[in-house]
């Protein structure tokens, strides 16, 4: 029976409470309709204050998906070596190092050496120029490749010399069109081969700003690394290969396995450090620490934005609190407590900054689908970045609209119905 004498009690409270906020937002709403373009302008600081924390978010966010997009690809778990020789007669990294390697650096699952080459593929009227690599069956291991149809290589195609090989998506699909493919030929430079495989489309555009991949795998063909060279690695274990790939079990340890296989590489190289070693879990990390920077800046800037449009915000209220002295008098004189003063004149400075916020977020959100578009940057625009923009606009009408609100309710009745 208490609690629902209490809750009776509780509803015309309630209704009291909703029916003072809809009069409070009425006289906000109607006080700031006085002066459209002086309250426009006002909120302009805040809306574009917001629509910069937005876009940067976006850009920010799009960038790490980016960049963790792009170190996947590589894989988290894995090191490569780059051969560094171009003279003819300097011989830098073999096929045979990874094995070598294989065995010297702990913990390591699989390896593959790469060749690369850039020929002519061409199937009936159509050909195009693409990158050929030669490569094992644990290369697509290695790099967790995904296949849309067939199968990879396997290692009896090494063995066997078979002449197979498995297109990228591009590739595939500019040279077959929707034709399946599998069981077909193609033909790479002057010989033909079979295509046993697919792959599945992988989402990275190499052509982007400070790419972390340097080969898009849409558009290759891979073919066993005897037919590429012309030796098998059992035969010509020092045939020059461009890449060595190594996978580790352990992800986290990459870093101190790192140093061993750049230690093991050197030695067996008779101390010449003749290839460029790559991690790309220390590429991600380099990545993310260039992506704080330009965070800290543009957001620094985004502040500044808003602080102004705050500035513009506490402006306003506080000129609209000498314009208003004897409406704030005849208020007090009729009932209007110091409070009621406080909420009414911090309601419009929250539905000024509030309101600027939401357009802030549409312009941010336009703003970042024009940053993909002309630019060519990931955005994402994140709930976190929208929940935020709010979170900021309402902090900065209680921030800047505090002051003049008090200011308006310490305005003694008296006095301030005499005011002219």
């Amino acid at each position: 029976m208490l609690r629902i004498a209490r809750a009776v009690d509780a509803g015309p409270a309630m209704s009291s409470s909703l029916a003072e906020s809809r009069e409070f937002l009425h006289i906000a709403a109607d006080a700031l309709g006085r002066y459209k373009l002086r309250t426009s302008l006002s909120v302009l600081g805040v809306v574009l204050g917001v629509a910069a924390v937005i876009a940067m978010m976006s850009v920010s966010q799009g960038a790490r998906r980016e960049a963790l997009n792009h170190v996947e690809a590589l894989g988290l778990d894995n090191l490569v070596a780059r051969n560094r020789g171009t003279a003819p007669t300097f011989t830098g990294l073999t096929a045979g190092d990874a094995q070598r390697l294989a065995d010297l650096v702990p913990l390591t699952r699989t390896a593959s050496p790469l060749i690369e080459r850039y020929l002519r593929l061409s199937r009936a009227d159509k050909s195009e120029m693409a990158r050929v690599l030669g490569v094992r069956a644990s290369y697509g291991t290695i790099l967790r490749l995904r296949l849309e149809r067939g199968r990879f290589l396997s290692p009896t195609d090494e063995q066997s010399a078979a002449q197979v090989c498995v297109l990228g998506s591009a590739v595939a699909r500019r040279l077959f069109g929707y034709h399946d493919p599998i069981g077909d030929s193609v033909r790479v430079g002057t010989e033909y081969y079979q295509v046993v495989g697919v792959l599945r489309e992988v989402g990275i555009d190499p052509r982007a700003p400070n790419t972390l991949a340097w080969r898009d795998i849409n558009a290759v063909a891979m073919v066993p690394l005897p037919l590429l060279s012309g030796r098998s690695i059992e035969v010509a274990p020092m045939q020059t290969a461009d890449e060595i790939w190594l996978q580790v079990e352990d992800g986290a340890r990459v870093g101190d396995l790192a140093k061993v296989f750049e230690h093991s590489l050197v030695r067996l190289h008779g101390g010449r450090r003749d290839f460029d070693l790559v991690v790309p879990r220390e590429l991600l990390a380099q990545r993310y620490r260039t992506q704080r920077t330009f965070s800290v800046v543009v957001g620094s800037v985004a502040a500044l934005a808003l602080l102004v449009g705050g500035i513009g915000i506490m402006n306003i209220m506080l000129t609209s609190v000498v314009e208003r002295t004897h409406e704030i008098g005849i208020r007090r004189t009729v009932g209007a407590t110091r409070r009621d003063v406080t909420l009414q004149f911090l309601i419009e400075a929250l539905l000024m900054t509030v309101s600027g916020g939401a357009l802030g977020i549409v312009l941010g959100a336009v703003v970042s689908w024009g940053i993909t578009a002309y630019a060519g940057w990931a955005t994402t625009v994140s709930p976190l970045a929208v929940t935020l923009a709010f979170v900021v606009s309402f902090l900065v009408g209680v921030t800047f609209g505090l002051y003049p609100a008090i200011k308006a309710a310490n305005l003694e009745p008296v006095d301030a119905v005499r005011y002219e």
